[in-house]
């Protein structure tokens, strides 16, 4: 039951601020260099939380050129100018080999 609690406490916290940041912001008219800064978050929040699963799967730092997870990962960005599903398919392909082959 306190779990429970918890997670309704966080979604009522995460939604109201989303719901006054709407409410405040909806009609104001951002300047351009607000909105290439804004536009430019979610690459840096997604950046921040896959580059420790990248370089430091385990916790700790080590040669990325024998991490299959760095492998999978420079393999999805190469094949990413393809498409989003070509790009998820050969990462996971990539991941998939790696791990069979014990990297």
């Amino acid at each position: 039951m306190e779990i429970f609690i918890l997670i309704l406490f966080m979604t009522l916290i995460t939604f109201s601020i989303r719901a006054i940041s709407l409410f405040v912001f909806s009609s104001r008219a951002l300047s351009t260099l607000t909105m290439r800064f804004l536009s430019l978050v979610p690459v840096a929040v997604l950046s921040s939380l896959c580059g420790p699963l990248i370089f430091k799967p385990s916790g700790y730092w080590s040669n990325p050129l024998d991490l299959v997870e760095f492998w999978a990962a420079l393999v999805t960005v190469l094949i990413a100018r393809y498409g989003a599903l070509p790009a998820i398919m050969a990462g996971i392909i990539v991941y998939i080999i790696g791990y069979k082959l014990g990297f």
